[in-house]
């Protein structure tokens, strides 16, 4: 996953969800934080036209809207635009949809009722490498993906199943799922940002993925990696 910026103003933004109420107060924490380029669809139909003319690098996307779905319309704007990174809003953290959207390829989830710090706050997180999940939100996926374990990777070897991960490679799956930056990994394993990089770019070309997200939550479904639900 991967916006070159370290800067979140720099980047192109779409708000999708069908309460203008709610776009506007999102739209205002985002202009509060200095962000500009900020475009607003109300339904899913609509989020596709606008993404064929704002082109947005980060979409905040309602879950539940009439005609298209959250879900459904993060499948079809990764399918035109795979480096788009989207976020999902709910107001539901145990909302059992939250790992099949995972596995439509949304790069992360956000509570409506999130202080408008904590958006930025997360979004922020988002552009450097982690997957922005609150911890509730963490725990549900865990019971919808994995069965309770105590440690943080699976030894189990027929959990392989033919992906041909190494061990170090389930580190960083392991460090992936827990939400950890390039940054936060290379400092943990004591290997370089670059080294990491390269882990991570393997690890999707061999799990068949497009995001950091999408491998995390692979490795769990398949058994490749498990986190304890304290470590959420």
């Amino acid at each position: 996953m991967g916006i070159a910026t370290g800067s979140l103003t720099e980047l192109n933004y779409l708000l999708v969800d069908d309460h203008p109420l709610f776009r506007e107060g999102l739209h205002r924490v985002l202009s509060d934080a200095g962000i500009k380029k900020i475009a607003e669809a109300a339904t899913g139909e609509q989020a596709l036209l606008e993404v064929e003319k704002s082109k947005p690098d980060i979409i905040l996307m309602d879950l539940y809207m009439p005609g298209l779905n959250g879900i459904e319309t993060t499948k079809r704007v990764l399918s035109r635009c795979p480096a788009t990174l989207i976020i999902i809003l709910t107001v539901n953290e145990d909302d059992n949809t939250i790992a099949e959207a995972l596995r439509a390829g949304a790069h992360g989830f956000l509570n409506k009722s999130m202080h408008s710090k904590d958006i930025i706050k997360s979004l922020n997180s988002l552009i450097t490498g982690k997957i922005p999940l609150s911890k509730p939100m963490t725990r549900n996926m865990l019971v919808h993906l994995t069965a309770p374990a105590d440690g943080l990777v699976c030894d189990d070897p027929a959990a392989n199943q033919g992906y041909n991960i190494s061990p170090r490679e389930k580190e960083i799956l392991s460090a992936l799922a827990l939400g950890m930056s390039n940054k936060e990994i290379a400092r943990k394993l004591y290997i370089s940002e670059y080294t990491v990089k390269n882990h991570v770019r393997n690890i999707l070309e061999k799990l068949q993925v497009r995001s950091r997200t999408q491998a995390a939550t692979k490795a769990l479904a398949s058994g490749l990696v498990k986190i304890s639900d304290s470590g959420s």
